[in-house]
């Protein structure tokens, strides 16, 4: 009930302003047949644009009743009001249709594209259906000339709906009282000076017909749509309607100069202020969406300084040639150096010399893949002269042509993870108990030799060692002088062999050693050292003296066969010397 007597009362109150509106121009019309002027029109489409679209069927009916009442009384009469309302109505109903199908309904002076389709829309074909229809009412029923009365009808109501109906949406959707209201008192003033300012300037040209001074109101007009932007543009436009239109109706200001009668003066009035609201309205709009923009990034940097200012982490940005623009606070924290003392310098002087060639094609990478983030991980030296390691992700910048200015980074101290990452790797790889490598990558390093012997090169040697009775020492003096007696040997081997040999863990108590590069013979000597080291060595546990022997078969590693085939012939050796006695070192057949 409520939403019927909301539409009735919207219907009503179209019909009486459509009413009044048709009934002025028609009683100013003392040329004949039909007006030149339809400011009804553009005020029912602009009532269409701003309303949902569930009112549109109230707005219409009333527009009809209005424009069938208006005809009647003061127009051409009861039997061509019918018809006339359909012509009217029915052009304004197809303007606001192209509206949505032709996607004009909102920010119709966005772009070029969009006052194209605006102007197609209710410039274009609406006035010419409403002409063809209106114009053969006229020469059907009075005989008035069909491609004259066209004319003025398309001429008319197309310069009428191109000129009001922007003003007019912005009046009616409440844009200009809102603006109004949310202005400050400085913003007012200045807007009552510019208006002020426009109304004279407009006032003085047409209320003389002295010179053709028409471009003169333009500098007022667009120095308010400039700084108070489209609702400045609207009512500008609205001063200069009302001002010039009255000059031009008592055959006052510039158009007096346009030869023929007071209708095509109209006429050329109308195309003036066509041309007016399509110079200022895409420029309000233009700035109306660069100061919405500018906040946006007004708010963005705030943001992004609060962040940047408050972060343990550093935000760069370089040039193309790699020279600091800027730097975020907390480098003086890491570095010692404030923002100020590195801008300008090169980055990578930061940089630990053995990582800048990593770091530079990172560089060069996010300036090429503008679509990408380059990470890179490197050291760099700190405040009290230590390395630590950091982890940038860096992508390019770009100005508003696409091209790349240079880049930002976001830069974080990976030290700990480093540490952690270490740790893990090598936990992963050593045995825990003796702290020597461990089975995996034993195994991975006798591969890699094995590919070397298959690549024709001198692979090395392969020994397996197993302490003899081993399990009588867990058995008579218990598992924590097993444990004493393995790390022992770990001891003792490590002392033993050089650097580049690889001693594991390969699981209880047995052990391996590779010789990387290393002929039989000098392996050899090698294990005899080791064996002959342990055999002198005793060990304390408690009150207990525990003995060590170990026994240890030795091949060489070729590219004939596999790794798993090299430690066979290892372990059979192996099985030779316990078979022996123990206490000695067999060579692989």
């Amino acid at each position: 009930m409520t939403k019927a007597i909301t539409q009735q009362r919207i219907g009503m109150v179209t019909a009486l302003v459509y009413f009044l509106l048709s009934s002025a121009v028609i009683l100013s019309n003392d040329q004949g047949g039909l007006s030149s002027v339809a400011p009804a029109t553009p005020f029912v489409l602009s009532l269409l644009i701003a309303r949902p679209r569930r009112d549109w069927r109230a707005m219409l009916i009333g527009a009809a009743i209005g424009s069938m009442a208006a005809t009647s009384l003061f127009g051409f009469g009861v039997t061509a009001a019918v018809p006339m309302a359909i012509a009217k109505v029915g052009e304004v109903g197809v303007a606001a249709w192209l509206f949505r199908k032709l996607r004009v309904r909102r920010g119709y002076f966005g772009s070029l594209d969009r006052i194209g389709r605006f102007v197609a829309a209710v410039g274009v074909i609406a006035p010419a259906l409403g002409a063809t229809a209106a114009a053969s009412v006229v020469a059907f029923r009075y005989g008035l000339p069909f491609e004259r009365q066209w004319r003025i009808w398309f001429v008319g109501h197309s310069l009428s709906m191109i000129t009001m109906t922007p003003v007019l949406s912005l009046l009616l959707s409440g844009a200009i009282g809102r603006a109004w209201r949310d202005a400050g008192r400085q913003l007012r003033i200045e807007a009552a000076v510019l208006l002020t300012a426009t109304a004279a300037v407009t006032a003085t040209i047409f209320l003389q017909s002295d010179r053709p001074l028409l471009f003169l109101p333009a500098l007022p007009v667009m120095l308010t749509t400039f700084r108070l932007g489209l609702p400045g543009a609207a009512a500008s436009a609205i001063l200069v309607a009302l001002i010039g239109g009255y000059a031009t109706s008592q055959g006052l200001g510039p158009t007096s100069f346009i030869a023929g009668d007071l209708q095509s003066r109209m006429e050329f009035f109308q195309f003036y202020m066509a041309c007016t609201v399509l110079t200022t309205f895409p420029v309000a709009a233009d700035l109306s969406r660069r100061q919405a923009l500018y906040r946006r990034l007004r708010e963005s940097e705030a943001r992004y300084r609060l962040l940047a200012d408050h972060s343990t982490d550093i935000v760069l940005g370089t040039d193309i040639g790699g020279r600091i623009t800027y730097l975020s606070p907390s480098i003086e924290q890491i570095v010692g150096r404030s923002p100020a003392q590195l801008h300008g310098n090169r980055a990578l002087e930061m940089v630990h010399p053995v990582d800048r060639d990593m770091v530079l094609v990172a560089h060069r990478d996010a300036l090429t893949d503008v679509e990408g983030t380059q990470i890179v991980e490197y050291r760099a030296r700190v405040a009290d002269g230590a390395l630590r390691w950091f982890e940038s992700h860096t992508r390019a910048v770009l100005d508003d042509h696409g091209a790349v200015t240079g880049t930002v980074s976001m830069i974080r101290d990976v030290s700990h993870r480093k540490t952690l990452e270490a740790e893990l790797s090598r936990a992963a790889s050593t045995d825990p108990l003796t702290g020597l490598a461990n089975r995996r990558v034993f195994d991975a390093a006798l591969a890699q030799r094995v590919d070397v012997a298959a690549q024709g090169g001198i692979a090395g040697c392969v020994a397996v060692f197993d302490l003899d009775h081993f399990k009588a020492v867990n058995d008579r003096y218990g598992h924590d002088a097993g444990d004493h007696v393995l790390q022992a040997f770990a001891r003792i081997a490590r002392g033993v062999m050089r650097d580049g040999d690889v001693v594991a863990r390969l699981g209880g108590e047995e052990f391996g050693i590779l010789f990387p590069g290393t002929r039989i013979e000098q392996a050899h000597a090698l294990c005899e050292r080791l064996r002959t080291t342990l055999a002198a060595t005793r060990l304390r546990h408690g009150s207990s003296v525990v003995g060590l022997t170990v026994s240890a078969g030795i091949a060489p590693v070729d590219g004939a066969g596999s790794a798993a085939a090299v430690l066979r012939a290892a372990d059979m050796a192996l099985y030779g010397a316990k078979a022996d006695g123990r206490d000695r070192l067999r060579l692989a057949a």
